[in-house]
């Protein structure tokens, strides 16, 4: 029933991004032939394989997660807490599928960035902040002030770093919060959270977005140590769609190398600390397989579907007119954020957290139209080629500020709501679609592709702040009524 239930979602996530193609292939900008059915294919093969995925996520890697989370809490050693958080970080991000095709992808654009020391960069980056998010909420340092302190040297930092980079690393902590890592650390986060003495609903939220700073940051001093990246590496080549048969074997070997880690972490830590009944220790073993299936098949979809024809749509549309590009940018934002299966484990917990005072539907809307007008945005800066800085500066120093005046609970909510809309379709089809439209219109894709992620990412933060506005002027509206009631 599970699987089933999963199959069901997925599909009305998906399905509605492959219509769209669909529409646009047949009356504004057809794709070479055989692409709508190498695409249609690739979508059949990630349906399967986020459903199957997500179901090992929720029988094996969930449980397990909130076992460390809250065992390594009560052990009452913060050393242990800080270890836990580095390390489940590092070893998250090594099986992140998000991040194995941004690194794909930066492959592609421009061979002379090395994806190793990049994944490695994020890696350490994510560990360091999945640590710092632990720490907080065992020390109970306000959310809003380690937002503002990190953003602060974040756009420190790049003031001196290279532009390129700086698009790339925004990229790599909007990857960084994938469909694998986000239900972990959020697990994790639960599990910390669920041992505190006096706990509160807003300790449930800031993990995600905490976690999403980090990759950016390290990418930044990357880049410092490194010294600016070449703007031009050759020609870009994009791998043609179809031929599933041979990515089998390839994306098996990827997914082994991803989930290998992983799953060594866990036992050391069935071991050492959380010492599992075998029933359930058996039931996170099968989890696993879920796992390995899922991501196998979602890998195949995705290099043989989706990469190439998003590329492949994104250069048609922008040959054809850049208005169009714009309204479709919009549609395809506004489609993509539903297409994403942490955004509903996201908007699930919230309405249980808030007892249905922030209801799905509402949620779903909000984080709807914020991803609809971010890609709009960074389809904007692809035709005109403006500087990243014009607006991730104002986006995040209006939310960093708006987090002052907001409920706690709204605060790590809000930023949380971003980081979990740019998951495998804007890792997947929305960055290959910038690449596209960027070498349409005669731009590069290096500077202006990459950062459609980190888009995705920030306009829902200033959404959900406005519901916490609205929340909290109804909460005043509330509580007056009741002390006006009172004799």
């Amino acid at each position: 029933m599970g699987l089933l239930k999963k199959l069901k979602e997925v599909s009305f996530s998906v399905g509605p991004m492959v219509a769209l193609i669909a529409l646009l292939h047949f009356f504004v900008a057809p794709l070479p032939e055989g692409n709508l059915l190498d695409f249609a294919i690739g979508g059949v093969f990630i349906i399967v394989g986020l459903s199957v995925f997500l179901t090992g996520i929720e029988i094996g890697l969930i449980p397990i997660g909130e076992r460390i989370g809250s065992d390594t809490t009560s052990s009452k050693n913060l050393w242990l807490v800080l270890f836990t958080g580095m390390i489940v970080g590092v070893v998250i991000i090594l099986a992140e599928p998000s991040i194995a095709v941004l690194a794909d992808q930066v492959a592609m654009v421009n061979p002379a960035i090395s994806t190793t020391s990049l994944v490695t960069m994020i890696a350490l980056g994510f560990g360091f902040y999945m640590m710092i998010a632990m720490a907080r909420v065992v020390l109970r340092i306000p959310l809003k002030w380690i937002y503002a302190v990190s953003y602060g040297v974040l756009f420190i930092l790049f003031a001196f770093s290279s532009p390129i980079m700086m698009s790339i690393a925004f990229d790599s902590g909007g990857a960084s919060t994938g469909p694998l890592s986000v239900p972990f650390v959020m697990a994790v986060g639960l599990g910390v959270a669920r041992v505190q003495q006096k706990q509160k609903d807003s300790d449930n939220f800031g993990f995600v977005s905490l976690v999403l700073i980090g990759p950016t940051l390290a990418i930044g001093i990357l880049s410092l140590v490194s010294g600016p990246a070449s703007e031009v590496a050759g020609e870009l080549v994009v791998r043609q769609s179809g031929d599933f048969l041979s990515l089998i074997v390839p994306s098996m070997l990827q997914v082994v190398r991803s989930l290998v880690p992983l799953i060594m972490l866990c036992l050391v830590y069935q071991v050492l600390l959380i010492k599992m009944p075998f029933r359930r220790l058996l039931r996170v073993g099968v989890g696993f397989i879920y796992l390995f299936i899922g991501l196998t098949l979602f890998f195949i979809g995705v290099d043989g579907g989706f990469i190439p024809v998003g590329f492949q749509i994104g250069y048609a549309i922008g040959s054809v007119s850049t208005t169009l590009l714009l309204v479709v940018g919009l549609a395809i934002g506004a489609i993509t954020v539903l297409s994403e299966p942490s955004v509903y484990v996201l908007v699930d917990q919230v309405q249980a957290i808030t007892q249905g005072h922030i209801r799905k539907s509402v949620m779903l809307v909000a984080l709807s139209i914020g991803v609809g007008l971010s890609v709009f945005l960074a389809v904007l800066r692809i035709i005109t080629g403006l500087s990243l800085w014009y607006f991730v500066l104002p986006v995040y120093s209006i939310a960093v500020i708006l987090s002052f005046f907001i409920p706690d609970l709204f605060v790590g909510l809000s930023f949380d709501s971003g980081s979990v809309s740019s998951g495998p379709m804007a890792t997947t089809f929305l960055l290959s679609f910038a690449i596209g439209s960027s070498v349409a219109v005669g731009g590069n894709p290096t500077t202006d592709a990459f950062g459609v992620i980190i888009f995705v990412s920030m306009t829902p933060v200033l959404v959900v702040q406005m519901l916490g506005l609205l929340f909290a002027r109804t909460q005043r509206k509330v509580q007056k009524a009741k002390e006006e009631a009172t004799p």
